[in-house]
């Protein structure tokens, strides 16, 4: 991802991309609305990783649930990429993708985990990037990825927080993701294949995230979940590949669209 400022549009924007996107039978009413966006790009500037990026409201990762869940299942994409990358045999790169604790969207989490009273994962991302940096084999990589996720889980915390909660930092993630997308995908033509692996990333995580939900979390807002799920599956079309030769059909309006609707569905 771009180490740089994004500029967000409301979810009044994105909805207009919706109306694009949607097929006749959604029966999507198109209604411009404003929201709180978040620009992950900038969040790890401030004390206590607050972020605020030109267009969009200062968040605290101490206290923002959704925005918290949102930063470190950006992290997570990064690394699940990666990873897959790495399986697929693309080890350069799946280097590119390893995250280490001085990277842009660990920095300044230190006095956020301190606050939650959870230990973070620095070790365990540094660890997993040397292994796939120094090419340490397979059976290192792939040891020091389950641990990793293992302290990113902990760090959720996930089993303490809502259905809506998680929705929303789902929608966060898509909205990223479609950025990421937009950068990557120019009128069919993969021009930036970081980017574009990046939105991958971004969107698988969003469905496990989904997928790993309670049943106590599903039964607060079943509905909403199942057609979260269902928009969430429809965008897997978007990438045929995590390393496209030539043109792919995909455009970026369709994550937007996802994004927006998925925050409705949560905020309602």
């Amino acid at each position: 991802m771009f180490e740089k400022r994004k500029v967000w549009a409301g979810v009044g924007s994105a909805l207009i991309a919706t109306s694009v996107a949607a097929q006749p039978s959604d029966n999507l009413t198109v209604t411009p609305v404003t929201s709180t966006v978040v620009s992950f790009s900038s969040m790890g500037e401030g004390e206590g990783g607050e972020g605020e990026g030109e267009g969009s409201a200062k968040v605290d990762l101490r206290t923002d649930n959704s925005a918290y869940l949102a930063r470190l299942g950006l992290i997570r994409g990064h690394l699940w990429v990666g990873m897959k990358l790495y399986r697929e045999g693309h080890l350069a790169m799946a280097k590119t993708h390893m995250k280490h604790p001085e990277d842009e969207l660990y920095a300044g989490l230190a006095p956020v985990f301190k606050a939650r009273g959870v230990e973070g994962f620095a070790d365990e991302l540094s660890v997993l990037a040397d292994a796939v940096n120094n090419e340490e084999g397979d059976k290192a990589v792939e040891s020091a990825y389950r641990h990793l996720v293992a302290a990113i889980s902990k760090s959720e915390q996930m089993e303490d927080r809502t259905a809506k909660e998680a929705l929303l930092s789902i929608s966060q993630m898509i909205r990223t993701a479609a950025d990421e997308y937009a950068i990557g995908v120019k009128s069919g033509e993969v021009v930036n294949v970081h980017e574009y692996q990046d939105a991958y990333g971004f969107t698988e995580i969003a469905i496990q995230r989904l997928e790993q939900l309670s049943d106590e979390q599903k039964m607060q807002a079943a509905s909403d979940i199942e057609s979260t799920k269902n928009w969430l599956m429809e965008l897997r079309s978007l990438w045929p590949t995590v390393d496209p030769k030539g043109n792919v059909e995909g455009d970026a309006k369709h994550l937007y669209g996802a994004s927006a609707r998925i925050e409705l569905a949560a905020l309602n």
